[in-house]
């Protein structure tokens, strides 16, 4: 390998809350949802990639979402650490199955269930694992594809747009071990339903786990256009049918990487666009005032947010700040040159379901949505022409 070739490293941290200090309100359906026990640990899984004087970090959590306040603090202990932010990206799972991190999942809607304890650990957790990451970081080839995962995922908003598509990623040493593997899906993490109390990374986790047991190695899932509703299809609302559907997952990308060579990276580019999203949710309006959730510093009626792009030769990551439906899903993967393209929802922000404006109707009543529930967790409107023309105006061919 030349002098300027590809580096790689990863870490990990448990971010598994304890259960005998404080209630631990579990995020995603409904208020009071209070954590009983645990059914798998909770990870923040980090990903550092290097060339040159260019450096990526992926910091994938299993979460339900954090605010672009938090990464914005994540991004700053960095910094004091000597380290470049520029390249960071930190993404939630989404599981339902994990600590309330924003607000909406409290005791009732009027109180916010985030722990700011809790919250404070994970941020430090991000922290660490990507300094320890940096610090581990080796000469690397990638190894890169794409495969399908059929019959686990159902579209419930729209049942005939499905994305059972898998992007995998992985990173090895010279001598073919694996220091880690990304892996992409578009779909909930919700085989544990509204009825389960337990802690889970749900699916997500359950293939982490299985592909660091057959190679070894850091897995990090990500999810991709998961909004509107991309959900297991599934009845069996069980930890076992979570752990299948997360082994059919994991088998699916490894077989899919077996026939592909791992090749040496020569391009790592990193853009990012920083930009104003009107807020139109009156619902998410008074959700601040009340103090459910974190108040955003808004210009003009307007909340700040951002998308990034990683580009990797053959292999391209876009971000969205949020539940993309995968309509637009499709829309974006398929301006990113290829042939392996990996879309990360909920990155640095979690600023709920983003629709195609022509599929906005806005709730008669936010509070009682009916039909219209993804637009009752939408900023407004035109979330979804601005939110790709801001990610798509940064891939480069």
């Amino acid at each position: 390998m030349s002098q300027d070739s590809l580096l790689a490293g990863a870490a990990k941290r448990c971010i598994t809350p304890r259960l005998d200090e404080r209630p631990v309100f579990l995020a995603g359906f409904q208020n009071n949802r209070r954590a009983t026990a645990i059914d798998t640990d909770l990870y923040v899984r980090a990903l550092v990639l290097r060339l040159d004087e260019r450096i990526a970090i992926i910091a994938a959590c299993d979460l339900i979402g954090l605010d672009r306040g938090d990464v914005l603090e994540v991004r700053a202990a960095l910094e004091s650490r000597g380290i470049d932010p520029s390249g960071l990206v930190v993404a939630c799972t989404h599981t339902h199955s994990g600590p309330d991190t924003l607000g909406l999942w409290g005791p009732d809607r009027s109180v916010s269930g985030v722990d700011p304890l809790y919250l404070a650990s994970v941020k430090q957790a991000i922290v660490d694992a990507v300094v320890e990451a940096l610090t581990f970081c080796c000469p690397a080839r990638l190894r890169c594809a794409m495969t399908r995962l059929p019959g686990y995922i159902a579209n419930f908003r729209d049942p005939g747009i499905v994305d059972d598509e898998v992007a995998v990623l992985q990173f090895v040493k010279l001598n073919g071990d694996v220091i880690a593997t990304l892996l992409n899906l578009a779909c909930h993490p919700e085989v544990l339903d509204g009825d389960s109390t337990l802690i889970s990374a749900d699916y997500a986790g359950y293939a982490c786990r299985e592909v660091e047991t057959q190679v070894g190695g850091v897995a990090l899932h990500v999810s991709g256009a998961l909004g509107g509703m991309l959900s297991p299809d599934t009845t069996d609302r069980t930890p076992a049918w979570a752990e299948r559907m997360g082994r059919a997952y994991a088998e699916a990308a490894l077989t899919a990487l077996a026939a592909h060579p791992a090749v040496e990276v020569e391009r790592l580019d990193v853009r990012r666009a920083e930009f104003d999203l009107p807020l139109a949710n009156p619902l998410l309006v008074m959700a601040q005032q009340m103090g459910v959730l974190r108040v955003r510093q808004s210009v003009n009626g307007a909340v700040t947010t951002s998308c990034t792009c990683i580009n990797l030769g053959p292999a391209q990551i876009i971000t969205v700040p949020g539940e993309l439906l995968p309509r637009l899903g499709f829309e974006l993967k398929a301006a990113l040159p290829g042939p392996c393209r990996v879309l990360i929802g909920l990155a640095d922000d979690e600023i709920g379901y983003i629709l195609p404006d022509d599929e906005f109707i806005p709730p008669a009543d936010y509070l009682n949505p009916g039909k219209q529930y993804e637009e009752s967790m939408s900023i407004g409107p035109t979330t979804g022409s601005r939110v790709l023309a801001a990610a798509r105006g940064l891939v480069v061919m």
